[in-house]
């Protein structure tokens, strides 16, 4: 294609490129249960596929693996980290009988069973690394850098604190901390602001409810 039009038509083609491998992604995991917006999801794959640095990608709070696949799906596509994927599959407390979002899959006690189906439909098993215990038991066994850390466990302030705590001192100096569902629940959303405000991370990016934080120290 000749002159102005051919140069503007290549411009076009990244971009198109971009949006259908969206679509095909948000129609490939549509059928995973969770609380995760397909745009949201699609963020969390472009970080694990071109984030900065190198280091670990740790998820705490998978649920039935929605974000776990969007995350291992970035990773694997740039043969980058696997994903250790931290929950004891108890589900939150939101998630309990009579909770404001009762899980058939927690009240059933199959969670773990529904996450790694979904994870194995994925096609992406192989790119996970599930810890099935609680995030404090998991972190006081965690010694490696970490250049991704993505927080959706307990939505709570004292849980959103204690698993930032626990796992934000691995982050490399130009790491990723990302937050879900902030204006969504109270604790989580309070919690991070207050982060923000003690000046150990930076906002970089924001994404529906999807918060990211580059940390802005180098200890």
């Amino acid at each position: 294609m000749p002159g102005k039009i051919g140069a503007a038509f290549d411009a076009l083609l990244p971009r198109l490129a971009a949006a259908t491998d969206y679509w095909l992604l948000a129609d490939a995991f549509s059928s995973i249960d969770g609380f995760l917006d397909p745009i949201e999801g699609y963020a969390l794959l472009l970080l694990a596929q071109f984030g900065p640095g190198v280091g670990g990608i740790v998820e705490i709070g998978s649920y039935t693996g929605k974000s776990t696949c969007y995350l291992a799906r970035g990773s694997k596509r740039a043969r980058r980290e696997k994903i250790t994927a931290v929950d004891h599959f108890l589900g939150s407390p939101e998630h309990q009988r009579g909770g404001a979002n009762e899980s058939a899959y927690v009240v059933r006690g199959d969670l773990f069973a529904v996450f790694t189906e979904n994870l194995a439909k994925a096609e992406v098993d192989d790119w996970v690394r599930p810890l099935r215990m609680g995030s404090a038991e998991a972190a006081a066994q965690w010694s490696h850098p970490i250049r991704l850390l993505f927080i959706d466990g307990d939505h709570s302030y004292e849980a959103s604190r204690n698993d930032f705590e626990a796992w934000g001192k691995w982050l490399i100096p130009e790491g990723l901390a990302v937050f879900h569902d902030i204006g969504i629940f109270e604790g989580v959303t309070r919690y991070y602001e207050e982060l923000l405000r003690g000046g150990v991370c930076t906002e970089a990016l924001s994404v529906g409810t999807l918060r990211v934080a580059a940390r802005s120290d180098a200890g």
